[in-house]
Order: C-alpha cells, then structure tokens, then sequence
C-alpha cells in the first residue's frame, strides 16, 4: 500500500514537471531573463522553446525564440548571426501573419543595421516595426513600443537632443502603461539611462543623476547586462563633468561586468571610454592600453566573422574527400569527378583573370578621371524628417533668392575644402545649424549643384577623399581597412566597405590591390 501512494505521488509530480517543461510562454520568459544575465544560459533554454515549438506547430513562439537569439548574438557583437536570425523570426512572423514577432524581428534588424552604419536601412527597418504594433495597446504592444522608441536613439547624433528627448520620453510613457511590475521595472533602467545619457550629453548633470539614480534603484544584483549598461553610463556623465577619475572608477566596474559574461557589443564601447577618459588624465601608459584592447576586440570580431566563413567551407571540403574515400564508385566516375573538378577549377581560374582585369580596367579609369558620382535618389528620411512641417513644400518647390543660394555654395566650398564632411557626427541638420539656413535650403540646393542628396553627397566627398588619398599617399595602403573607415567619419569598416564599393564598384581591399598593381 505504501509502495502505492509513493508510485502515485511520483506520477503527480512527472506530470506537473512534465506540463512545467512545455509551458514556452514561462520558458520564453525565463530565456529573456537570462538574456541581460548570460546569454549562453539563455540559448539552452532557446534551444529546447525551438525544439518544443516546432513539434506542436507553434509560430508565435518560434518567431520570438528566433528573436531572442537574435538578441543574444547582438549583445555578443556576432552581428552575421544577429541578422540571420532577425530574418528568420521575421520569415516566421510573416507566413503566419503574426504582427508582434513582425516588430520584435524589424526591431532587432533595425538594431544592428544602426550597429553596421547602415542608417537608412536602420531607420526603414525601425519605422517598419512600428507600423506594425502602432495600434496594439495590450501589454505585450506597449512594451514593444517603448523598445522600438528606445532603439531609435541610436540613429541620432549628440545634436539632436530635442529628438532624443522625445523618443526618450515616450519609451518611459509606454513602460510605464504596463501592469506586469517585475518586467515593467526591467524596462525601465534602459529607458530612464538612456534619458540621463542624454541628459549628461546636453550638461543637465543634476536631472541626470536623478534618472541614474531611478535606473539605479530598479536593477537586480544578477541583472548584469543592465547593470554594465548604467555603469558605463554614469561613468560617461562624469567624463562630461571633467570628472575624468570618477569616469574611470564607473567605467572599470561596467568593464569587469561585460569581460566576465561575454557581452563583446557593450565591451568594445566600455574600453573606448576608458581610453579616451585615461587621455583625459594623461596616463599614456592605460590610454594606449585600452586603445589596443579596443582595437584587438574589433579585430577579433572582424576575424570571427571570416573564421565562420572560413571553417563551413573547410568542412564542406572536409566531407567531400571523405565522401570520396568512402566511395566504391568505377575508375570511370572518378574520371568524370576529376574532369568536373578540372572544369570548375578552369571556370575559377577565368573567372578570377577576367574579374582582375576588369578590376584594373575601373581602378585605372578612376586614377586618370577620379570616381563618377552616382544617380540622384530621392532620401524618404530627408522628406520625413521634420516632424512638425508635414505639409510643407518639398526641396524642388522652395524658392531661394540667388544671394542666400550663393552663401549656401560658398559654405558648401569651405565645408569641403576644410574636409569637415570626414567628422563622423556631420548630419544635414548639423550642417544646416552651422551655415545658418534650415535643412529645406541646404537639400535643395545640394540636389541642384551637387546633383547628389545630402547622405550620397558626404559619401562623395568621403570616398573621393581617400581615393585621392589611397592614389597620391601610398602610406595609406597599408593602413588597415578599419583605419581608413575611421579618417573618412564611418562608425564601421562595414558601412565604409559598402559605400565605398557602391561609389567605385569594388571593395576598398582589391581596390588597393589592384592600385598597387597599376602605379
């Protein structure tokens, strides 16, 4: 009888343990929780949600399984893997017409977009997730409403506080609409440090201690990512306070949270902070020591990136000697496998000769004429951009007297001989604040001087300026591809390798090559 009661209250317990371990809405909580705590943990818990979720057909739940992996490749700075898994969520979403894994997918894109320097996909991407959860004012919408808000901060520069400010604000109105308090607070240490980042930028230090403090006040011991974040924050206030030692302080404890849960993304801003806080101390010795970890990171990263590459097509070649040695096939088909071999072999080799002489073709007609400017695209982010003047006339439409138009062009010259389009915070707005005209004037008569929009005409000037740079300084072949991103303004040697190969038709490496080749 014994025996029996025990045999019975077992089976309770698998039962309830049983239905716990499908329970994927706590999972996919849980999985999110690790998320900001070790993201390794959290894949564990992915992995089993993916598993779960395709056995009972279940979309929703494998579209934000997807994204959360997403998520967890961007906090490790694996952005091949962050953007493929976006793509998968939003696949999923898509077939099954499932709006929010639409916008968790557009967000997470939009996201690493910004990350590579791709604003205008970043921008398309984020107002796409928005559309998407506009309307949906159920717990689940607005907390992903105030994500999207929070993520569109990354696409504007320390100039545009008034912007900031609003996206800021509304992330903290829409967090603040949630009835789920433990996960209402979680989202609210991002929003309130990102208002006293920006707070710190524009040298508000009181209000921004204040929402510091707030951020402080809600963020658990084993919230690491979140914690890092803040920290790094405060520490980058004090800095804006001339408070350089104190920077210091705040920066190595954001420092020691990220080196020990690999959250590489948070890493690589963590250390340029410190480099640039320790040159404000003049301690050379620790400024060039976190200029190299800085610098080590972004390669690694970089090199990961071709390892991956790299290793799938070792081990393709791998299982096809293997797939050949296991073979009983005749003599006759190996033969064949070898004449094929010899053919693709020939096809390579042709079309490397004929790739490398087309190379030299564009290279010596870009020495000899300089690069050719691109077709005018209309920016639909320079038509929306103003908020408040929708029904505004457009850049064609504006009437400008020759005189404004004449100091437009003669700032333009200087703008361009002084090289200021290299700065990496020049925006159209930026600009149009300097030359002292409104950003209406400044589109327009760009597109009718320069025939280019505002984001192609700095790219222009960009690429043309180390073109002539790479053609006249032969010193500047050797710098690394990242290096030359940074003197022409790009926040990354992706962004600087697409808008370069855009303008020449090749990527800057080859271009070297092949200029090394001809000079």
């Amino acid at each position: 009888m014994k025996k029996k009661i025990i045999l019975f209250f077992f089976l309770i317990i698998s039962i309830s343990t049983f239905s716990q371990a499908f329970d994927l809405e706590r999972q996919y909580r849980y999985a999110r929780t690790l998320s900001s705590k070790n993201p390794d943990s959290s894949e564990i818990v992915l992995n089993r949600i993916i598993d779960s979720a395709q056995k009972k057909n279940l979309p929703e739940f494998l579209a934000k399984a997807y994204y959360l992996k997403s998520f967890n490749s961007y906090l490790q700075s694996d952005a091949e893997k962050s953007l493929d898994f976006a793509d998968k969520a939003l696949k999923i979403s898509t077939e099954s017409n499932y709006n929010i894994g639409k916008a968790l997918a557009y967000r997470m894109q939009g996201t690493q977009y910004a990350k590579l320097g791709l604003l205008k996909e970043s921008s398309t991407s984020l107002r796409n997730a928005l559309s998407e959860v506009k309307h949906n004012n159920t717990e689940e919408g607005h907390e992903l409403k105030g994500m999207i808000f929070n993520s569109f901060l990354i696409l504007l520069n320390r100039n545009q506080y008034k912007e900031k400010e609003f996206y800021s604000k509304n992330a903290i109105r829409e967090f603040q609409k949630l009835k789920n308090v433990t996960r209402r607070n979680e989202l609210l240490i991002s929003a309130y440090t990102n208002m006293g980042y920006n707070l710190s930028e524009i040298k508000k230090f009181k209000e921004a201690k204040y929402y510091f403090g707030q951020a402080l006040s809600l963020v658990g011991e084993n919230d690491y990512y979140l914690r890092a974040n803040v920290l790094n924050d405060i520490g980058f206030s004090f800095s804006k306070q001339n408070k350089p030692d104190s920077a210091v302080l705040y920066y190595k404890k954001s420092l020691a949270i990220v080196d020990q849960y690999g959250f590489n993304e948070k890493k690589i801003e963590v250390t340029k902070n410190l480099e640039e806080a320790y040159a404000l101390l003049h301690d050379d010795s620790n400024t060039e020591k976190y200029k190299i970890e800085n610098l080590k990171l972004k390669d690694s990263i970089a090199y990961n990136k071709a390892m991956a590459v790299n290793n799938t097509l070792s081990k393709k070649e791998e299982n096809f000697h293997q797939q050949l040695n296991e073979s009983h096939s005749t003599s006759k088909g190996l033969i064949i496998a070898c004449l094929i071999l010899m053919i693709i072999l020939g096809a390579v080799i042709f079309n490397t000769i004929r790739l490398r002489k087309k190379h030299k073709e564009a290279v010596a007609k870009i020495y000899k004429e300089g690069i050719s400017p691109v077709v005018y695209e209309e920016d639909p982010q320079e038509a929306s951009e103003d908020i408040q003047t929708k029904n505004s006339p457009t850049p064609t439409e504006i009437k400008i007297s020759p005189e404004v138009e004449e100091n437009i062009l003669h700032g333009l010259k200087i703008f361009e001989e002084s090289l200021d389009f290299n700065n990496k915070n020049i925006s159209r707005y930026n600009l149009a604040n300097t030359l002292n005209i409104n950003t209406k004037y400044l589109s327009a008569v760009i597109k009718k001087h320069k025939k280019f929009n505002f984001n192609q005409y700095i790219n222009h000037l960009r690429i043309n300026y180390i073109v002539n740079q790479l053609k006249n300084e032969p010193q500047y072949r050797k710098y690394k591809i990242n290096h030359l991103a940074e003197v022409t303004g790009y926040s990354s040697h992706s962004a600087f390798s697409l808008e370069f190969k855009k303008i020449t038709g090749m990527h800057p490496s080859a271009f070297i090559k092949t200029l090394d080749e001809i000079s």
